[in-house]
């Protein structure tokens, strides 16, 4: 996904742009009741890395490798975690003919996506100071 914006505030090292987010489809239906042909405007904030200023276009690009990194780690590591945790712990617990085995082993489960988000959030504290980006911006 690529786009442009106009950069209507800069300060503090930070701007911020307005971008024209395109519809979903990419289309206008007029018969479709699901209004995602709409575009609307939004305001992202981005340190200020191309010295940009206000009035200036820039051009946003997304970086597809890494938005594929984010959803595998949002959405697969808590999943994995939760399925292995889960059965693992009822596996172990029923050979050893432990009571209330499918409880203890939920509790376990919910444990491994408290784990899970732990992670996730190291991981995206990390990533946050990092340059390398999951959107690029490119002044025009």
């Amino acid at each position: 996904m690529e786009g442009v914006g106009i950069v209507r505030k800069v300060g503090n090292n930070k701007i911020i742009v307005e971008f024209v987010r395109q519809s979903a489809c990419g289309e206008s239906c007029a018969t479709c009741s699901a209004k995602c042909a709409e575009s609307e405007v939004e305001f992202l904030e981005f340190n200020n890395n191309i010295s940009a200023k206000q009035g200036d276009l820039v051009k946003i690009k997304n970086n597809t490798k890494n938005i594929l990194s984010y959803k595998f780690l949002v959405y697969g590591l808590p999943l994995i975690l939760f399925m292995t945790s889960t059965s693992a712990a009822y596996f172990i617990l029923n050979k050893y003919s432990i009571n209330n085995t499918d409880l203890i082993s939920l509790i376990v489960g919910i444990i491994s996506l408290v784990i899970a988000f732990i992670i996730i959030k190291s991981i995206d504290n990390k990533y946050k100071k990092s340059t390398d980006a999951a959107i690029l911006l490119e002044k025009l």
